[in-house]
């Protein structure tokens, strides 16, 4: 039987990003093309490197559940393990009564997941269920 993926991803490196890219961009050649106020290079420039540092560290969260890997982001970048390695998953609310979900793998971390606050519980244990693997509530 073949399993979709399922999961949820969002990284700084999508379209949106690229296009205040070239907002910056242009905002900093006219501001220096046009010779206006000093205030506004100094402005124009500042909003080009935010963007610049938002793209160069490109922080994501989220995960992606396949048919035989999972893979989720943390502050260090994107890793993955194979289903067969995950003892089994606690799925549950946290204190803000956001979904949460916490994997534990083989060799005895406890990841937890990000993304997962808006997904629905059951949608999740139906999810992780359908891989085999053991679902702790």
């Amino acid at each position: 039987m073949q399993m979709d993926t399922f999961g949820y991803l969002r990284q700084a490196r999508r379209p949106g990003t690229y296009l205040a890219l070239g907002i910056a961009m242009v905002a900093v050649y006219l501001s220096f093309t046009l010779t206006l106020n000093a205030l506004v290079p100094v402005l124009a420039v500042l909003y080009l490197a935010l963007v610049l540092a938002r793209l160069i560290r490109n922080p994501g969260r989220g995960f992606r559940l396949g048919p035989n890997r999972i893979d989720w982001f943390t502050r260090k970048g994107r890793q993955s393990a194979s289903l067969d390695d995950l003892i089994g998953v606690a799925i549950g609310n946290g204190t803000t009564g956001q979904t949460v979900c916490v994997l534990r793998l083989a060799d005895g971390r406890t990841v937890p997941l990000s993304g997962v606050e808006k997904f629905d519980q059951g949608a999740l244990m139906r999810e992780f269920g359908r891989r085999g693997i053991r679902i702790m509530a």
